[in-house]
């Protein structure tokens, strides 16, 4: 920034000092005889005014030494000033540049750790639709074989019922024998007694004995008739109680096969839930390696602007130099 302090007559009156010292009126001398005030392009504008000024006043030419110091440090210092200039506008484009590649990654990161995240939470709940499904499929075995049981109750309860039919039709079978018996018996005993009682009247005294132990005979088996009686009553109420239970069998194993049906239906739901998830996390998955993927090449491209913003830098550097160590041999050979 130029000073508003120093004036024209100021840097004439700091060149003359020099000049009557004996040494090069040059932009750093100048300056540091003005106490290191005024910015070197405001004591070059005034050098070149008075340089421009001299020849007119005094009539006499200004030497080529003089003349030579004086271009070289105009150079130089436009030099210096272009290159300052470049610098800055480098560093500020390297700079923008550096935000921006910043902010991308920024989102970028962002992007990163809220996919993480959302995997993190669908990795949780494939983890709860898996139990599901582990505990919908054990319950399903578990009625399967549940079912299987009460099928296998069932069968038996059906071969049972057919063994109790099939001695309920024996034992009639048999009571209907003994009654047809008993009818032929008496029918006998009757023939039998009518053609007694014409043929040998003589013989009832025996053929009342034969009676009496005939009617003996008949009431053993009117008992065992009472005894069969009950016994077909008794496998009349077992039959029922069987049929009972068949129905009540039947019954639970409609339930057993409806509650078999629903648990189908929701180990088809929770599986198809489990295959949208696996492709959602699939999804991420690739996701997140691609936003790793244009992570790495936004990191390389960042780190390939930080060589080419050093490698700006030290070209600067070496031109400063070079320009410096040029002044000065310029200097040297005007003094030379």
């Amino acid at each position: 920034m130029a000073n508003s302090g120093i004036n024209k007559h100021q840097v004439k009156k700091a060149r003359d000092a020099l000049i009557a010292k004996g040494q090069n009126p040059s932009i750093d001398a100048v300056r540091v005889e003005l106490g290191n005030t005024g910015s070197k392009a405001t004591i070059h504008r005034y050098l070149r005014q008075l340089a421009d000024e001299s020849p007119l006043s005094s009539g006499k030419k200004p030497a080529i030494s003089e003349a030579l110091g004086s271009l070289v440090e105009q150079l130089a210092a436009q030099l210096h000033q272009e290159a300052q200039e470049l610098i800055a506008k480098r560093e500020a484009s390297l700079q923008a540049m550096t935000d921006s590649l910043k902010s991308q990654l920024e989102s970028q990161q962002k992007a990163l750790a809220s996919a993480t995240n959302e995997n993190q939470q669908i990795k949780a709940q494939l983890a709860n639709y898996e139990q599901t499904h582990n505990a919908l499929t054990t319950e399903a075995e578990t009625q399967k074989i549940l079912l299987g049981r009460l099928e296998q109750q069932l069968v038996d309860k059906g071969v049972l019922i057919a063994e109790k039919d099939n001695h309920i039709r024996s034992l009639e079978e048999k009571h209907r024998h003994a009654r047809e018996a008993l009818e032929h018996y008496r029918q006998s005993v009757k023939d039998q007694r009518d053609q007694d009682q014409r043929r040998h009247e003589h013989q009832v005294q025996q053929l009342q004995a034969e009676i009496r132990q005939l009617n003996q005979t008949l009431s053993i088996k009117q008992t065992d008739l009472t005894h069969l009686n009950t016994a077909n009553a008794e496998l009349t109420a077992e039959v029922r109680q069987l049929r009972k239970a068949f129905n009540d069998a039947g019954q639970q194993l409609q339930t057993a096969e409806s509650k078999l049906s629903a648990i189908n239906e929701q180990f088809q739901a929770g599986t198809l839930q489990a295959v949208e998830l696996r492709t959602a996390r699939d999804q991420l998955l690739s996701e997140k390696s691609d936003l790793g993927e244009r992570l790495g090449l936004m990191e390389k491209a960042f780190k390939a602007i930080e060589i080419e913003l050093v490698s700006v830098k030290t070209e600067l550097s070496v031109k400063n130099q070079l320009l410096e160590s040029l002044g000065h041999s310029l200097q040297t050979k005007a003094h030379g």
